[in-house]
This record gives C-alpha cells, sequence and structure tokens, in this order.
C-alpha cells in the first residue's frame, strides 16, 4: 500500500449513550410513624450488557491477517472484546514506513488495553474519562496493534488515517469478511440487526 492511495474526504459521525442506573427509597426511623406514606421503591433499572450484541460483520479476526497486508482491521471477538491491528506491503523502491493513527470513541467506558507488538514510537493512549482512544504506529510492513473492552456503549466511532491523511475505506476492513465500512470516519452501531455501517 502506498501512502498516497490512502487520502480520502471523510464526515463526522456522533454516537450517543443510553445510561443505566438505580434509584433507592429513603428509610424512615423505627420510632415515629411518618407523616405521609413513604413512596414505593422505584423500579431499578437493569445493569446494561457490557459487550454483546454488536452486529454479525464486525465479528471474528480474519485468519488471512498478517504482515505485509493492507491497512486497518478491526474485529469484535465473540466472547467479548475488540481487536485492532496494521500493517502494509514493503514495496521495492516505494514507501516503506507508514504511520497509521486514529481514535475510536465511547459513549461507554473504554478498558483492559493491551498492546501488541508495538515498538518504542508506537503510541496508545485512553483518555481521561475512558471514552477516546487514540493511537499511533510508526509501520515497516509488520504487525501492530491493541485489543480493548467497551462497556455500556450503544456503538463505537471509528476515524483511521495514514500518513496524517483520511484512510480510503477499502483499506479498512471489518470482521471475520473484512468488510468495508460506507465511509471514514464510521459508526458501528451495537444491535444485531445492523448490517451497514454509517457516517452522519
Amino acid at each position: 500500500m502506498r501512502s498516497k492511495g490512502l487520502a480520502a474526504a471523510a464526515t463526522t459521525a456522533v454516537v450517543v449513550l443510553a445510561s443505566a442506573g438505580s434509584a433507592f427509597a429513603a428509610g424512615t426511623s423505627p420510632t415515629a410513624p411518618p407523616s405521609t406514606p413513604p413512596s414505593a421503591p422505584a423500579t431499578a433499572k437493569p445493569a446494561c450488557d457490557t459487550d454483546t450484541h454488536w452486529p454479525a460483520y464486525v465479528q471474528g479476526h480474519t485468519d488471512a491477517f498478517d504482515a505485509h497486508d493492507d491497512g486497518v482491521y478491526l474485529w469484535h471477538n465473540p466472547e467479548g472484546g475488540w481487536g485492532l491491528r496494521v500493517s502494509h506491503p514493503v514495496l521495492p523502491g516505494g514507501a516503506n514506513r507508514v504511520v497509521f493513527s486514529g481514535t475510536i470513541t465511547s459513549k461507554g467506558t473504554i478498558g483492559n488495553l493491551k498492546r501488541v507488538k508495538d515498538e518504542k514510537d508506537d503510541k496508545i493512549k485512553v483518555g481521561h474519562h475512558g471514552h477516546t482512544l487514540a493511537f499511533r504506529f510508526v509501520n515497516y510492513g509488520g504487525v501492530d496493534g491493541l485489543d480493548f473492552t467497551t462497556t455500556c456503549t450503544p456503538g463505537l466511532r471509528a476515524a483511521l488515517r495514514a500518513d496524517s491523511q483520511p484512510m480510503q475505506t477499502r483499506f479498512i476492513h471489518l470482521g471475520d469478511h473484512k468488510v468495508n465500512p460506507g465511509s471514514n470516519p464510521f459508526v458501528v452501531h451495537r444491535r444485531d440487526a445492523d448490517t451497514t455501517t454509517s457516517a452522519h
């Protein structure tokens, strides 16, 4: 992949979080009857599901991915958690260094960050409140990557770049079948019925 071939126009996308919580009724004194009847306890909302019901097109890691493959590979593991890997072909007389960078945004919490085959020039950081993961990999044709988990989020927004330019979607591969998103940035909605990616 020649880095000059990666640039493309991009649009922005927004993810909205539906949060979960619970309510408790206040107790009363055992020695004095209340002047008004105590209110009934509010119904507690169920705890949010941590990491299931992502669409089929992002499920599973492609067995075909290896060093010198072309672009960014992002997938959800059926047992939970996400993986992201990057690589590019080393071309004779061509650019052997590509800087992959990007952000993954969630209204829920991004955690359990694990670096995969990164080197000293690679940078990975989760923002203060755990909603944004930023990465920068200096890649020479090998494999760089990371694993992470998400909690209580209805979707992920990803914006991916190569050599500081938005990547063309043909170099972005989702799930076992290497589906290309419809745009970059793109949103993966957390619902089984979602069969396409979107950007708004």
